[in-house]
């Protein structure tokens, strides 16, 4: 098939697919996610950084590559993006010219143009439209679903030669620290179609956040059950824990996306959204795990008590942080993140407000095990001939060296001296898998206690800074201690999950039912959900909602899934 009737033919869908390129665009909790993700600072040279005397052939005088070599004269590179909001730029620096655009231009020759920026506060699809009538950038940044309909497209190329010969050892080594799993999610046909964007699955994880200043007023413990959880819940609904004297707080927060619930499902030893190997050894999708309905049903007793807020149907994520903000809500499962957003910005409107981490909890006698889907979300592309698709890499090894390597600059490339987010401007990025947890947990909780730095990356050592400013009063720093502290944080939380996590069975790309069902199944499942848990249907609906995701397309899916992993 030419590629010009592939793409009318994926038209269609192509134009309903939202936007998602760089996950540092939106809001501040996608930025601080991003921003704990790193690489080894050992991994280059240098050497590897000295950019002189280079040709646009990117190799020295005996033939060999230069992971770092400089366009001379300097090339123009276009590529999209989400555009940051105006308040995350400091010194007149913008979207189109600050430090990372122009240190591409004065190490690498590279200079970066936009052909357009995505609105980061609503949904766009005008990726998807560009795609749709071939009328794509340079190189940029794409979803699972966007990269499969590219390559079925014929629109990118391949990527093999250009990461086996430009890739720095940085670079390389950290590609191979999953086993290779999230190149063999970009591979097609043997063929490398596009560089993912390395990342580590357990922050990913759900965590359980409690208003703890309201379950000390109240006298009460951490959880270490659902059903102690729950007391907790009922207690934050009756007992007026804000002391304002009205009936109007409530325990477990969720929108009506039904976000906010993963920690409680895993709970009930269901896992949302991944594969999971049943009896048979079989991977199975736990939306539809016999575990997911018990799960329901309780939320549905909790929903007619009232420990759920009686609004959640129409309310989307926007307003339940308006919830927190309001003092109106206790207890919300979710990423570690959360520190920085929504919780700090709460805090600052209501002062005394208090959220700490704790682990999931289970319902049984069995452990909560959290569960996590494939680590990587984003992949960055290079247009069907264009010239230059080593700028990818390149950028990449720039990013590892100038955030990392030998010639790191912490405030000057990541985080600047009055806190600005330096490390959102690269419109590529990749992370260490382990970097997180436990590598930066453990290296900065030893170094607190030893009061010995000699050891930290730059980027430990900025964590150690503002967690013993915070141990010495520094309100500023509660954000980034109650994330990475040695006591009471996520990453600790995190870190007790680091044998126990249940990660996703499949690891592949999309399947081509997930392209074209994956929609209709999602909508399914979330009327479905939706109705059982406000008791518009009974519980019984969830046997039904099994029977039609299966006929309409879940089976197929399930039976490519499988094929996949007996391929491993």
């Amino acid at each position: 098939m030419a590629r010009k009737e592939r793409i009318t033919l994926f038209a269609a869908c192509l134009l309903t697919t939202s936007l998602m390129l760089s996950a540092c665009g939106g809001n501040n909790n996608a930025g601080n996610e991003a921003s704990k993700q790193s690489t080894d600072s050992e991994s280059t040279t240098a050497n590897n950084s000295a950019n002189t005397n280079k040709t646009s052939t990117n190799t020295d005088a005996e033939g060999t590559v230069d992971p770092f070599g400089k366009y001379d004269p300097p090339i123009t590179v276009h590529s999209v993006r989400m555009a940051l909001p105006a308040d995350r730029f400091e010194n007149g620096d913008t979207n189109e010219n600050n430090v990372w655009t122009r240190e591409y231009e004065s190490a690498l020759g590279i200079k970066l143009e936009y052909d357009w920026l995505g609105d980061p506060s609503g949904d766009s699809n005008k990726l998807d439209i560009s795609i749709a009538s071939n009328d794509i950038p340079d190189v940029f940044g794409v979803t699972t679903k966007q990269m499969n309909q590219l390559v079925e497209g014929e629109q990118i190329q391949d990527l093999t030669e250009v990461w086996e010969k430009y890739a720095s050892p940085a670079l390389k080594e950290l590609g191979n620290q999953d086993g290779g799993l999230a190149l063999k999610a970009a591979t097609f046909d043997g063929k490398l179609m596009a560089i993912p964007k390395f990342g580590g699955n357990i922050t990913s994880a759900d965590i359980l956040w409690i208003r703890t200043d309201w379950m000390e007023k109240l006298g009460m413990q951490p959880p270490k059950t659902m059903d102690e959880l729950l007391k907790i819940s009922e207690a934050f609904m009756t007992k007026d824990p804000d002391g304002n004297g009205k009936d109007d707080t409530f325990g477990l927060a969720i929108s009506k996306e039904l976000s906010g619930l993963t920690g409680f499902y895993n709970g009930f030893h269901a896992y949302p959204g991944i594969w999971v190997k049943d009896a048979t050894g079989k991977l199975t999708n736990g939306n539809i795990a016999p575990e997911m309905k018990t799960a329901l049903a309780e939320l549905q007793k909790l929903y007619k008590a009232g420990f759920l807020d009686k609004e959640f149907a129409v309310k989307d994520g926007g307003k339940v942080i308006e919830s927190i903000s309001q003092n109106k809500v206790g207890i919300y499962f979710g990423a570690n993140w959360y520190s920085y957003w929504p919780f700090n910005d709460a805090r600052k409107q209501n002062p005394g407000m208090e959220w700490k981490p704790f682990p999931i909890v289970s319902a049984d006698d069995k452990p909560a095990i959290a569960g996590v889907g494939f680590p990587v979300y984003e992949y960055y592309v290079a247009k069907d001939g264009f010239e230059h698709p080593e700028v990818i890499v390149k950028m990449l090894n720039l990013w590892l060296e100038r955030a990392y390597g030998q010639t790191a600059d912490w405030t000057k490339y990541s985080v600047s001296a009055k806190g600005t987010e330096l490390f959102q401007y690269p419109v590529f990025q990749v992370f260490a898998p382990n970097k997180d947890v436990p590598d930066n947990y453990l290296a900065v909780k030893g170094a607190v206690e030893s009061k010995d730095t000699s050891a930290l990356n730059p980027e430990q050592k900025s964590l150690y800074e503002k967690i013993t400013a915070f141990m010495n009063g520094d309100q500023e720093q509660w954000a980034t201690y109650r994330q990475a502290g040695p006591t009471e944080s996520s990453f600790e939380v995190l870190a007790g999950y680091k044998d126990t996590l249940l990660t996703t069975g499949y690891l592949g790309a999309n399947t081509p039912t997930m392209v074209e069902k994956q929609g209709v199944l999602d909508k399914l499942q979330n009327e479905t959900f939706t109705k059982i848990i406000m008791g518009a249907a009974p519980i019984e609906e969830f046997d039904k909602f099994v029977e039609q995701w299966k006929k309409l397309g879940g089976d197929q899916i399930t039976s490519e899934v499988n094929d996949w992993a007996a391929k491993q």
